[in-house]
């Protein structure tokens, strides 16, 4: 199952209609949840996290320091995981670290014209693109395949050197080097201590040449929905349904059970005991078992309990 939410305001936004002038917004929302399982951070850049709805008083705090807070995280995001220069979208691409929307595009724009990088040296040809910008987001920017294979790491071009060093002194290539665990612990990390490169620095490019670009995400427990409901008439009281907590407010939770309308757990159905804060008992994303306490087809609601 992949998350809807927002698609409809991407399939309406300045950013579809560049990608596709040419459909209508059913299709593009239909692309954009399609391309959310093939690679999700590059497709939920595009949507502004306000859109996706989630938190009750989103609307009663300052805005510019709700954007400024969000594009942090966003920014984060992206520079944790990595972005695949060859691939990315301008859109992607303006939220690594040391470039803009304008050296974004001009990387677009020269990767169209002079075909896939192939070193992130092949960087400093792209126009406007200085010294400055390079150091900033190297790092960050990955090349698969790539000529040298730390440009497919998040090794840092200024640290190639030392890894260079480490593999001469182990007697091997980098290549070798990188994912071999062995040769990688027997590696004395006081040697490589300078100036320029401290301890946390040595010990990241050990981590990262032991895992070079690994996901930071943690293993997705995939959740299946009850096969017999498909909408919200196939609901009886006292059914028991696997569901997943799609949204927190102060009086409850949501529950996503697999058909269109989302059932609400009233705060006081959450547990066995007195629950203050919602918070307390459930979590953001979190696989429930609940009980259908009622429904109303007129309203299209849904009360749902955790009790045991």
């Amino acid at each position: 199952m992949v998350s809807e939410n927002g698609a409809s305001i991407y399939s309406a936004s300045k950013i579809a209609r560049e990608e596709f002038p040419e459909y209508d917004v059913t299709v593009r929302g239909a692309v954009s949840i399609g391309r959310r399982l093939s690679d999700p951070l590059a497709e939920l850049v595009k949507i502004d996290p306000k859109s996706i709805g989630v938190g009750q008083y989103q609307h009663d705090v300052d805005q510019a320091k709700l954007k400024h807070s969000l594009d942090q995280t966003v920014e984060s995001c992206v520079n944790l995981v990595g972005v695949n220069l060859n691939t990315a979208s301008r859109y992607l691409l303006t939220y690594v670290s040391g470039l803009g929307d304008s050296l974004a595009q001009n990387i677009v724009t020269w990767r169209t014209e002079n075909g896939p990088f192939r070193s992130r040296k092949e960087l400093k040809k792209v126009p406007r693109l200085g010294a400055k910008a390079f150091e900033q987001c190297a790092g960050f920017l990955r090349i698969t395949d790539a000529e040298n294979p730390l440009d497919n790491s998040a090794v840092h071009p200024e640290s190639y050197p030392i890894v260079e060093k480490m593999a001469h002194e182990m007697h091997c290539s980098v290549k070798e080097l990188i994912r071999n665990k062995p040769l990688i612990a027997a590696i004395d990390i006081n040697n490589y201590i300078t100036e320029e490169a401290g301890m946390e620095t040595l010990t990241d490019i050990l981590q990262e040449l032991e895992k070079p670009g690994r996901d930071p995400r943690t293993t997705v427990q995939v959740l299946e929905f009850d096969q017999n409901i498909r909408t919200i008439q196939d609901l009886k009281e006292g059914m028991k349904l696997p569901g997943i907590v799609t949204n927190i407010t102060n009086f409850g939770c949501f529950v996503d059970i697999g058909i269109k309308e989302n059932g609400l757990v009233h705060i006081s159905e959450l547990a066995d005991r007195f629950v203050s804060n919602p918070t307390e008992v459930v979590s953001l994303h979190q696989h429930v078992e609940v009980t259908v306490l009622s429904i109303d087809m007129e309203r299209k609601r849904i009360a749902l309990s955790l009790k045991k």
